[in-house]
């Protein structure tokens, strides 16, 4: 199919979407704009098919209002950034992007997409509260800053977490899926596993419905039993205790802390006190034993 009947179809899905909502087919929307973008690198080497589709798009931008619904202003603004960005490199085909630009309140590429994009995203009624929408464009969102942006910050602290406001904390944590997987929250060094083990993720799950369906989808929220909040903790201390034997300077770096000192001299108190009662306790046992077999021998050869 050529690039133009896609374009066609993806604006036929955002015209649906501001105008006949109950008819509107969230997948087919989205695989349509995938269909669009995945010929992006492809247009790289052909120079006059790029500047056409560039044309092409901008005569279709022009015909509505970009701020007409929150999916048109969303998508097409991060999809023509995404088409500047991968497919044109020789400023012949950035029209449509240029047209876009001029229309935002920041001419930053990052600093628009991380100010009033994702703030339409966390809006009230957003995309008409149609979540799956929502979790993809977050999901382009976070794709785009993790290519052209900062890189992702791995040992981002539970406290600089915690400054950042709502939506910026979900888009963090969206580019941390997709920068350093998916299972963060098994791995006991990550943000997440901290954020989980003291209930910041069901904190902010109660803040909105929006909040707690992106904790839900990244199974944020999963609940431990009694016994497996007990055994990660034993698991958490003999970790540590392990860790301060490791080595002699990093023993003397934790004695220097006061709990930890304090909580190793108890331990060795409450150690040296256990062998006062067994050592004499087994020293009795052992000579009566003893004593017993001797006067059992001693009988045996009275009687013998």
């Amino acid at each position: 199919m050529d690039i133009r009947s896609y374009i066609d179809e993806l604006f036929a899905y955002i015209d649906t979407f501001e105008n006949q909502y109950a008819e509107f087919k969230t997948e087919a929307f989205i695989q349509t704009y995938n269909g669009i973008y995945a010929i992006f690198q492809a247009l790289r080497k052909q120079r006059d098919k790029a500047i056409n589709v560039d044309q092409y798009f901008l005569s279709k931008i022009q015909k509505s209002p970009l701020t007409s619904s929150d999916l048109r202003q969303t998508t097409l603004q991060v999809l023509i950034t995404f088409f500047e960005s991968e497919a044109d490199i020789d400023g012949q085909s950035n029209k449509s992007y240029l047209y876009c630009r001029d229309l935002r309140a920041s001419k930053r590429d990052i600093a628009f997409f991380e100010g009033q994009l994702l703030n339409l995203l966390f809006r009230e009624g957003s995309l008409n509260n149609n979540f799956r929408l929502n979790l993809f464009l977050m999901k382009e969102l976070a794709r785009y800053l993790n290519k052209f942006g900062r890189d992702v910050d791995a040992g981002l602290t539970p406290e600089s977490f915690d400054a950042m406001s709502d939506p910026v904390k979900f888009l963090e944590l969206a580019r941390r899926r997709i920068s350093l997987g998916k299972e963060l929250l098994t791995d006991r060094n990550s943000l997440e596993f901290h954020l989980h083990r003291i209930d910041a993720f069901l904190k902010l799950s109660k803040k909105s419905k929006l909040n707690n369906d992106y904790l839900q989808e990244w199974n944020y929220l999963k609940t431990t039993s009694f016994w497996s909040k007990v055994a990660e903790f034993f698991s958490e201390v003999w970790g540590k205790i392990k860790g301060a034997f490791a080595s002699f300077a990093y023993f003397r770096l934790v004695m220097s802390q006061r709990s930890a000192a304090y909580g190793f001299y108890a331990v060795m108190i409450i150690l040296f006190i256990l062998l006062a009662f067994y050592v004499p306790n087994k020293w009795i046992s052992y000579s009566e034993e003893t004593l017993e077999r001797f006067n059992q021998k001693a009988s045996e050869i009275q009687g013998g």
